[in-house]
């Protein structure tokens, strides 16, 4: 086998560096390309649906330079303006990338230009408030907006239309090329808006024609889609940062597992040619020139042969210890988060549901105890199912079927273990499992379920106390259907399941298929 020698080796360095230089800048220009891309479709999509928009920008604020810098294709002009346009000269120097007399947007400090004028503006009107605060349409107090979960949150910020030539002609406004060209180009009206993700800043700028019917522009519905575009775009401005180091990590990850792999595939090449080596100068006889001797009964077997028997029959002595340290491993943690609490507005909705739900459940119990002293609701695993249907509304647990198939099957179990003569803790025990691992064999657990076949095990319930626990558990889903779904943030049940039981039980007759 021919070997490489250290001056190949030493030769071919470089040009390997040269190609995983060239490898990460295609890497870093596809990034680049899908961060400019998202970032133009969102400008462009925001321009094409907005009223009387023919152009939209988007800045960022630089903390270090403290200057408006716009980023490469955050910029959209509508194509129809454009072609209809094409003698506009001023148009033309603002749009056409390939004109030799294209003016291109030098970053700007704040106070110059139109992106820095509306930036001084805004910033002199409100400091930056968060997305998350309530916010109102300026001169608009119908305007409202709703979130995800459809609460309805009024808007703070406000879009303010500023006529561009005025500002252009202010004599205290540095000279602007761009800001000259606008006007020229028949942009007469302007609006900025301020974002802020994650500590990057920047503005959204929107322009129309002078011409445009100023009162639709303000209209409600339009200004609050100009807001709510604003936010996408800012979103999107203020992702690429940390989607890059996420993306540089990831490489990061799979280059050291690429060295570990080849570094391991060097090694064992490198023992490979070692034994052919030693093979070849030792002259090794062949395999076929050895011949096999004869077995007898006093021979011995060989010692390669005895000790890989005993290799093969004696468990390995790092078994155990592998396993021991995944004990160990395990039981320290899986680093997982652990959940967030509960917010406010929800502790008190569970702190309602589980007052209100155990209150109906003991008058109910009561009442029973009245007709029939020897009959009474066991409360018991009623304290778990308010945690369940209140706090894990959403988990497969909390559910109907689990909790009324799931109760029936463990007390059902539970009360057939009385009937075994056996010591009592141990009827207790095997009761209670055999309920448990019915209940999780059949798909319906229920942790309620489980505490109460460890009471009906101890025989001192009856068959009518079954009835009455499954009662209450109809009634405890009753009261928590319509209290967690008055939630607009609440969904409860998640699921009914009932069909899949009904299936199990009463299959639809087969078709004859003649």
């Amino acid at each position: 086998m021919a070997q490489r020698s250290p001056a190949d080796e030493k030769d071919g360095a470089p040009a390997r560096r040269e190609k995983q230089g060239a490898s990460a800048h295609a890497r870093e220009k596809r990034d680049d390309d899908f961060d400019r891309d998202m970032l133009y479709r969102a400008i462009a999509d925001t321009g094409r649906w907005a009223y009387g928009t023919v152009s939209v920008e988007a800045w960022v604020f630089s903390e270090q330079t403290g200057k408006l810098i716009r980023p490469e294709r955050a910029f959209w002009f509508d194509p129809v303006v454009v072609h209809d346009g094409a003698d506009n000269e001023a148009l033309m120097r603002l749009v056409d990338h390939e004109r030799e007399d294209f003016v291109r947007p030098d970053p700007l400090a704040p106070g110059i230009g139109l992106a820095g004028a509306l930036w001084s503006e805004l910033s002199h009107r409100n400091a930056f408030p968060a997305m998350n605060m309530q916010r109102h349409l300026s001169g608009r107090g119908a305007g409202v907006a709703q979130d995800g979960m459809n609460n309805v949150i009024s808007l703070s910020r406000n879009v303010v239309w500023r006529e561009v030539e005025p500002i252009s002609n202010d004599p205290d406004q540095p000279y602007n090329l761009r800001l000259q060209l606008a006007v020229e180009a028949g942009i007469g009206l302007a609006a900025g808006v301020q974002f802020q993700f994650r500590g990057t800043k920047g503005l959204v700028i929107y322009m129309a024609r002078g011409t445009t019917d100023v009162d639709k522009l303000k209209s409600v519905n339009n200004e609050r889609y100009l807001l709510s575009a604003a936010d996408v775009i800012g979103s999107i401005v203020a992702m690429r940062g940390p989607r890059h180091v996420c993306l540089e990590e990831r490489r990061a990850e799979r280059e050291a597992v690429r060295r570990r792999l080849k570094a391991k595939m060097v090694a064992f090449a490198n023992i490979g040619g070692c034994f052919l080596h030693k093979n070849m100068h030792e002259g090794a006889t062949p395999a076929s020139s050895v011949k096999p001797q004869p077995a007898t009964a006093h021979s011995k077997p060989s010692s390669s042969i005895s000790g890989s028997k005993q290799q093969i029959g004696a468990p390995s002595g790092g078994s155990f210890k592998s396993k021991l340290r995944m004990i160990v491993r395990k039981w320290m943690g899986a680093n997982n988060a652990p959940p967030p609490p509960m917010i406010t507005s929800e502790c008190i909705w569970t702190f309602c549901g589980c007052f209100l739900t155990l209150l109906m459940l003991l008058n109910f119990s009561n009442a029973i105890s009245k007709r029939k002293p020897d009959y009474s609701l066991v409360l018991g695993p009623f304290g778990a199912l308010m945690t369940l249907q209140y706090s894990l509304a959403a988990a497969p647990a909390s559910q109907p079927r689990n909790a009324i198939i799931g109760q029936a099957i463990a007390i059902a179990v539970a009360m057939g273990s009385t009937y075994v003569p056996i010591e009592t803790n141990l009827r207790r025990s095997l009761g209670t499992a055999i309920a448990i691992t019915a209940m999780a064999r059949l798909g319906v657990t229920h942790p309620p379920a489980g505490a109460a076949a460890l009471i009906f095990t101890g025989g001192k319930e009856s068959w009518g106390n079954m009835g009455i626990m499954l009662a209450g558990n109809v009634l405890a889903i009753v009261f928590a259907t319509v209290i967690n779904d008055m939630n607009v943030k609440r969904q409860y049940p998640t699921f009914w399941g009932f069909g899949h039981w009904r299936k199990m039980f009463f299959p639809a007759p087969k078709k004859n298929v003649e």
